[in-house]
């Protein structure tokens, strides 16, 4: 389990590494911009989702699967956002995000950073292995990731 822990920090940390590196340079242009916040959301998603598969029971419960997911999805739920502040990104072409985020930027902002608090707060509770404790972190972070949705993404 120890290994893959350090596998799966290894590559979150490379990944943040080098979106934060491409953000750098690439953030001379709105597309990239866009580019660099959707696939940040979309691995994300995918951890994401991976651990309601588990908790709906759709997949057998792994707790140190769940924590690996958990770990990963903390870790980046810092990273999407500078990706929205880009000039020409607002919203920026082939993105389903709604002008509706610049309208309203600092609920956006509230609520970008109240889901890096509750990724953390999901990453603790996978930590305890207490599959009542996932469940319920996992749930309020839902309730925050479809909240900004429902408002903010087409």
């Amino acid at each position: 389990m120890l290994k893959k822990t350090l596998k799966t920090f290894t590559v979150a940390t490379a990944l943040i590494v080098s979106t934060a590196g491409i953000a750098q340079h690439a953030f001379n242009d709105a597309d990239k911009a866009v580019e660099y916040r959707q696939k940040a959301l979309s691995v994300m998603q995918n951890n994401f989702a991976y651990m309601g598969d588990m908790l709906k029971g759709d997949m057998p419960f792994d707790a140190a699967i769940f924590a690996e997911r958990a770990e990963t999805f903390a870790a980046l739920a810092s990273v999407p956002w500078v990706g929205f502040s880009q000039e020409g990104a607002m919203p920026g072409n082939n993105t389903d995000a709604l002008p509706a985020i610049w309208d309203n930027w600092d609920d956006f902002q509230e609520r970008a950073e109240q889901l890096q608090v509750d990724a953390n707060a999901l990453q603790a509770a996978a930590a305890t292995g207490d599959q009542g404790q996932m469940r319920s972190a996992f749930m309020i972070a839902a309730k925050n990731c479809k909240g900004c949705h429902d408002q903010y993404k087409d």
